[in-house]
């Protein structure tokens, strides 16, 4: 008798600890509501300090992240906004364009909400970090040097050089790598803007840093030797020993230059004349170079394998890179104006972006209680607007999983529902420029040169970003 008394004692407390464990994060984070109050929104904030990161990493790391998502339509059904926790904290997911262009543009309401571990890597003082005034004076300051068209037209030439480099070396080889390549010459390119010479950094060496900062972003911020965090954490340590070297030899160079990106940064001054300490101006030039070689590189990477996959479209392509170079005088070289006029390819600049999702979600943070959908979202918790979701939804996009250029002429996309760069304020600053590096390597691609996939079926990997394992293998020739 006292056996089975003790038996049953010790089920109903393990059910009881079970039940308290599966819910002590509701009771730990979920505010009490005032009267009259929407509701929080469905979902769960799962298991202590692990929350969501389970079913988040097991969808990202299968052939289906949109599952992740998919879970919670199929559960709660279309409500717009969900509750979850990843990334250490309490999170609203927002999926659908209206929710989205909600928390992008109230900045009044969302703040810049990167979770700290990851504002670690990207740095407190960069744009990652900084909200207000404060980030409106840093974009005043540095969004001229990459989207102002007279800026954009300066580059070109030295895009059209690197590039017409890049693919007379790569057709010499039997086997290119293409995202490496595509890193490669992406990071020459925000390089040149940012330091406009020879800063004495190594491509390959701070490209394979970087890749190991992009690791720890997304990753479950544990810092423990061997974890993908720990070697993000070390990884940035050695681009700051870089950049200060970089910064104090422009410092006390004979001969500073006074045009480029960093001389704007070491030259700017707050109402009160106080400069930008080393540590922004750092924080600053990780955040440009990251996202100005890394993202740059993904989308030109999808880019070429969208064409090379689609028969129709570069052939469509070719077509209209070879009309508007027929059009242009003898001895002139590619123009901005040149650029303008390849509306086919924008679309397929546009499909790429919406397809590939390079950046599946950004970051946010409630200041203040707000109700959207008809469901509150607490002060102080974050807000995640899930990009992908709203690109690969069918109740948004027609066969989103087609890859269709076409859909863009028909007028299909509706405002608000194509957010590669974000919105608002916080827009990606870099936006015009990652697009014209991409329509530069199309043109000199097509026109002199054939490409062919040497793995085509190879699996897709999705964290940080998506890419094919292997790095997409190709053979460059020279068309004769």
């Amino acid at each position: 008798m006292n056996l089975k008394w003790a038996i049953a004692i010790a089920t109903v407390a393990a059910a009881t600890f079970f039940e308290l464990l599966r819910n002590f994060n509701r009771f730990w984070y979920e505010p009490k509501l005032k009267p009259g109050q929407a509701p929080l929104p469905p979902g769960s904030l799962g298991w202590p300090i692990f929350g969501n990161m389970a079913s988040f990493l097991r969808a990202f790391k299968s052939h289906n992240p949109d599952s992740f998502i998919t879970n919670y339509l199929h559960k709660y059904d279309r409500t717009g906004v969900y509750k979850a926790f990843l990334f250490w904290q309490p999170t609203v997911l927002a999926t659908t364009p209206e929710t989205c262009k909600v928390v992008l543009s109230r900045d009044s309401l969302f703040e810049t909400g990167w979770p700290s571990s990851t504002r670690r890597l990207i740095g407190t003082r960069s744009f990652a970090g900084v909200t207000g005034e404060e980030h409106l004076k840093l974009r005043r300051l540095t969004e001229p040097a990459l989207s102002n068209p007279k800026a954009l037209e300066d580059y070109i030439p030295r895009m059209s050089s690197n590039i017409k480099s890049c693919l007379e070396e790569w057709s010499c080889q039997e086997r290119t790598l293409l995202l490496k390549e595509m890193r490669k010459y992406a990071f020459r390119t925000i390089h040149d803007i940012l330091f406009s010479k020879d800063s004495g950094l190594d491509v390959e060496e701070v490209s394979s840093i970087y890749y190991e900062v992009n690791q720890g972003i997304r990753s479950l911020p544990i810092n423990l030797p061997g974890t993908s965090y720990n070697r993000a954490l070390k990884a940035r340590k050695k681009l700051d020993v870089l950049l200060h070297r970089v910064l104090n030899k422009r410092r006390f160079s004979e001969k500073p230059e006074k045009t480029d990106t960093l001389s704007l940064l070491m030259d700017a001054t707050d109402e009160n004349g106080k400069h930008l300490d080393d540590k922004q101006i750092v924080d600053l030039l990780v955040m440009y170079l990251n996202a100005g070689h890394d993202s740059t590189a993904h989308l030109i990477l999808w880019l070429l394998i969208f064409l090379l996959k689609h028969e129709i479209v570069y052939d469509k392509v070719k077509e209209e890179q070879e009309l508007i170079a027929s059009q242009r005088p003898v001895g002139e070289s590619l123009s901005l104006s040149d650029v303008k006029k390849m509306s086919y390819l924008s679309r397929v600049i546009n499909e790429t972006l919406r397809v590939a999702n390079i950046s599946p979600m950004v970051f946010r943070r409630a200041v203040t209680d707000v109700e959207v959908n008809g469901f509150t979202i607490p002060k102080g918790w974050y807000v995640e607007p899930w990009l992908r979701q709203v690109h690969m939804d069918p109740a948004v996009h027609s066969n989103p999983q087609n890859f269709d250029p076409d859909r863009w002429a028909r007028n299909e996309v509706r405002p608000f529902t194509h957010l590669p760069f974000g919105l608002g304020s916080r827009t990606c600053p870099g936006n015009e420029l990652a697009k014209l590096e991409a329509c530069i390597i199309v043109h000199h691609l097509v026109l002199g040169y054939d490409m062919k996939p040497l793995n085509p079926d190879c699996e897709v990997t999705f964290l940080p970003h998506p890419r094919p394992k292997d790095y997409f293998p190709v053979q460059v020739r020279r068309r004769r």
